[in-house]
């Protein structure tokens, strides 16, 4: 017998409740399951990085790979220490947006440390030539001879730079109104690049001493061997130029003037010629467009009188010119001794780097030299220290302690202000 249709229908009744208040309980279990998960996401997102660290940028390099492009100058010119001699390999600067790891990206509180461990360490060498008697020298004992003694300096630096005081050329037309004429093999360049010269000054007293077949083969054949150049060119534009270089990360702009020519013709014009600066104008322009280019601005300069430790009044003026225009570091040459050192708004001037691989005069202070070498931020502070050498035929040789101590007590009466310490490296006041 069937069950009464209202006791009937009450069962069904009570079966569909029971089923809605299940699926309504596994509705909410299921919506307070992804609240949960939602607020979980939500806390971990929002919670800042244990130590104060950022989520790491995964769109840079692998760690170690530094940036170190090749060395471009004004005529496309190239210069590289052979990496096996212990330099970094060069890369073309196309490879200028290559990123590295920044440490500071993974940690803030290492960032003004990482950027204070940024640094690129140049070497200053003073006059320098292959002529007359270092010619014949060289031809004796071989044209790596001169860097004997420098050449693990040289090496183990990011960039050396000397004052080249000659043509170097087979060719050329002797000028005969002055007393001191040069002319260099090309065969001796080869050997200043495996010892580790990356570039040279050519804006000096003597680069036309063959005129102007000198000052162009001069041009062709540092850019055969490599080397980079300043202060001398085909035209005005080109003897102003800067070169860059890129080290560390850290972007160097070389400049090259001279205070010091024989006549005014040898001034770059419209034809070849030095970059002359009894004008400063042209300088100060170079400096303040190379300080929109670079991190690090670097002046070589040829100026003041011969054999006097005593300054020019224009050496000065120049100096602070060239830093009041964004200059970093002013190195200068011609005076063939040693002259004074100068802090000038917190950047070095060094006076006069004397002679480097030159002749030996029967001046004794003209046998005094030393490389300046600069350790130099990205931010343009430069630490300043001393290597000394006595200047032999044609070789720099180390002086020995007592030597040492002797030139650091006279660069020290010349320089107001700067204390040399036996480590060489140079500080202001008592430092």
């Amino acid at each position: 017998m069937y069950p009464p249709r209202s006791e009937k229908s009450k069962k069904k009744q009570a079966n569909k409740k029971r089923r809605q208040r299940r699926i309504w309980v596994w509705i909410n279990l299921g919506l307070i399951f992804m609240i949960i998960v939602l607020a979980s996401y939500l806390f971990t997102m929002d919670r800042p990085a244990e130590n104060g660290a950022r989520q790491p940028d995964h769109s840079v390099q692998e760690p170690g790979g530094s940036v170190t492009p090749e060395l471009s100058g004004p005529d496309g010119e190239t210069g590289e220490k052979d990496a096996s001699e212990g330099k970094e390999s060069e890369n073309d600067l196309s490879e200028e947006t290559h990123q590295e790891v920044d440490a500071s990206e993974e940690n803030p509180d290492l960032e003004s440390a990482t950027s204070e461990q940024e640094r690129v360490v140049i070497s200053f060498g003073g006059d320098t030539l292959f002529s007359g008697k270092v010619e014949n020298k060289l031809k004796q004992e071989g044209y790596d001879y001169p860097y004997k003694h420098v050449k693990d300096l040289f090496l183990q630096d990011d960039l050396t730079v000397l004052n080249l005081e000659t043509p170097v050329t087979e060719g050329g037309t002797p000028e005969e109104e002055k007393t001191y004429v040069f002319k260099s093999p090309p065969e001796a360049l080869p050997e200043m690049v495996r010892a580790g010269v990356e570039a040279v000054n050519l804006a000096n007293n003597h680069i036309l001493d063959q005129g102007v077949e000198g000052l162009s083969d001069t041009l062709g054949h540092l850019s055969k061997a490599g080397v980079l150049h300043v202060g001398a060119g085909q035209n005005s534009k080109e003897a102003f130029a800067p070169v860059y270089v890129e080290r560390n990360g850290i972007r160097i702009a070389l400049c090259g003037f001279s205070r010091v020519i024989p006549k005014k013709e040898w001034a770059a014009g419209k034809g070849p010629g030095v970059a002359a600066t009894y004008d400063s104008t042209q300088a100060v322009k170079t400096i303040r467009e190379a300080r929109d280019q670079a991190d690090l601005v670097l002046v070589v300069v040829h100026w003041g009188k011969e054999r006097t430790v005593e300054l020019e009044k224009h050496q000065t003026e120049l100096a602070h010119a060239y830093i009041d225009a964004g200059a970093d570091l002013v190195i200068g040459g011609h005076p063939h001794v040693l002259q004074g050192l100068e802090s000038y708004k917190g950047k070095w001037i060094a006076y006069s780097t004397g002679n480097f691989i030159f002749t030996k005069s029967n001046d004794p202070k003209t046998w005094e030299t030393a490389v300046f070498q600069a350790s130099c931020s990205k931010a343009g502070d430069c630490d300043l220290r001393l290597v000394p050498y006595k200047t032999e035929v044609g070789q720099p040789v180390p002086m020995n302690e007592e030597e040492r101590a002797q030139l650091w007590s006279e660069l020290e009466a010349i320089s107001p202000g700067v204390r040399i310490k036996e480590s060489g490296e140079v500080h202001t006041g008592g430092g």
